[in-house]
């Protein structure tokens, strides 16, 4: 089912015809119950009443009564009435009752980690009663939304009492369904008091902009100092060891070696190509790692707003996480970051966060055209080894970085060359 956020782009080559189709199709297939999101007031406040006024036994004792009423014949004088017209006044009682009993609250947030998409997420927050009355039978729950899942009634928070001037830390689940930056708008508490037949609510806005994460992958990195060591070892990248560099030996040549490694004399006399190994550079001196991803998306065509599946690049950027995880438990920290676009400088581990979850679906593979700092150990993650990716993976070689390459395979598209530095992950 199609959204209003998924109406076709006007492409200017195409013939208007395909653009009018494309819009009728999208016409058919359009949801036309908007997505709803919970807010304090406005028109919908007579809905929500009649959604959050009736507990489950409050609504099996209603729809009895209604259906008591409704069965009662004229013709049927003998019809006792009295039982039905006891279970609606005893619900209006009790709603009466919990609405001049509405407790007064004050709600706030504390500090939360982030999401990860289809896991249930919990966040905490403060709840201070600020009347003069005891507050009882209290419900917590986020405010409804797209994009989210609430968790289920017997899972939330209750607190039986709270007396004035007391507070109480309650942790509120929520599931995301996707990666992004999900807006929770506020909390509602309902008062269950005093036959848990009725709820009388109480609506905080709480905006929370939270970043949901891709689900990890199933996969063990090697350590990353193995992997550069075993680059530097082989003589295709610059070395950057302390002290002097010194010629070792010369061996065949492999895919990737840097011509300016050719060893000409040993290559004339063996009758094939031989690149010269220097010893200092089977250990890595690095100040850092800078981490650049393909964010192009197969099948994002020019006409739509969003690709009918984003799986890929949250694989994508679920290794991107692993790969930061990873090189800091080496003590290697990231100090530049590029998803889809030019380098970054992530403040800290949040800032990686928020830019792993709202990084968008590209059309065409983008790299950053400057060449990563020399100090620092470049990690590229692609799924698709195409001509352009290539292109700037040997020209940051070339240039002397050292880049060690990774390629989710199993998955579709083109693998990278085999030589150091290129590594195929099955997931």
């Amino acid at each position: 089912m199609k959204e209003f956020a998924d109406r076709p782009l006007r492409v200017v080559h195409e013939p208007l015809a395909l653009h009018l189709w494309r819009m009728t199709v999208w016409l058919l297939n359009l949801r036309l119950v908007p997505r709803y999101t919970e807010r304090r007031g406005g028109w919908r406040a007579p809905l929500r009443v009649l959604r959050d006024g009736l507990t489950g036994p409050g609504l099996a004792l209603a729809l009895g009564s209604l259906l008591l009423w409704l069965l009662a014949r004229p013709s049927n004088p003998a019809f006792d009435l009295k039982l039905a017209a006891a279970g609606l006044l005893v619900l209006a009682l009790s709603a009466a009752v919990g609405r001049l009993w509405r407790p007064r609250l004050a709600l706030m947030r504390l500090d939360h980690a982030p999401a990860v998409a289809g896991q249930p997420w919990c966040g905490r927050v403060r709840v201070s009663n600020r009347g003069r009355r005891t507050a009882r039978e209290l419900w917590l729950r986020e405010w409804r939304g797209p994009g989210w899942r609430p968790a289920p009634a017997a899972r939330s928070p209750l607190i039986e009492r709270l007396d004035p001037g007391d507070s109480r830390v309650c942790e509120l689940s929520v599931t995301p369904q996707a990666r992004g930056l999900l807006e929770l708008p506020g909390v509602a508490v309902h008062s269950l008091f005093p036959l848990f037949l009725t709820r009388s609510t109480v609506g905080v806005p709480l905006p929370l902009r939270l970043a949901v994460l891709p689900p990890p992958l199933a996969l063990r990195l090697p350590p990353l100092r193995a992997l550069a060591a075993r680059c530097l070892a082989s003589g295709a990248h610059a070395t950057r060891a302390a002290g002097a560099v010194e010629y070792s030996h010369s061996r065949a040549y492999q895919a990737g070696d840097p011509v300016a490694r050719l060893d000409h004399r040993a290559s004339a006399r063996r009758g094939e190509l031989m690149s010269r190994v220097f010893r200092g550079g089977s250990e890595l001196r690095a100040a850092g790692v800078a981490i650049a991803c393909d964010t192009a998306v197969a099948g994002f065509a020019p006409w739509q707003r969003r690709p009918a599946d984003a799986a890929a690049l949250d694989r994508r950027l679920a290794l991107v996480l692993e790969l930061a995880a990873q090189a800091r438990a080496e003590a290697l920290p990231l100090r530049a970051l590029a998803l889809g676009g030019d380098w970054q400088a992530p403040a800290d581990e949040a800032a990686l966060q928020q830019a792993v979850a709202g990084c968008p679906p590209a059309r065409e593979t983008h790299l950053p055209a400057a060449t990563p700092a020399a100090d620092l150990l470049c990690l590229l993650v692609c799924e698709d080894a195409g001509a352009a990716l290539l292109a700037r993976l040997a020209a940051w070689r070339a240039a002397g970085r050292l880049v060690l390459a990774f390629r989710l395979a199993g998955r579709g598209g083109r693998s990278l060359p085999p030589g150091p530095g290129n590594h195929e992950l099955a997931v």
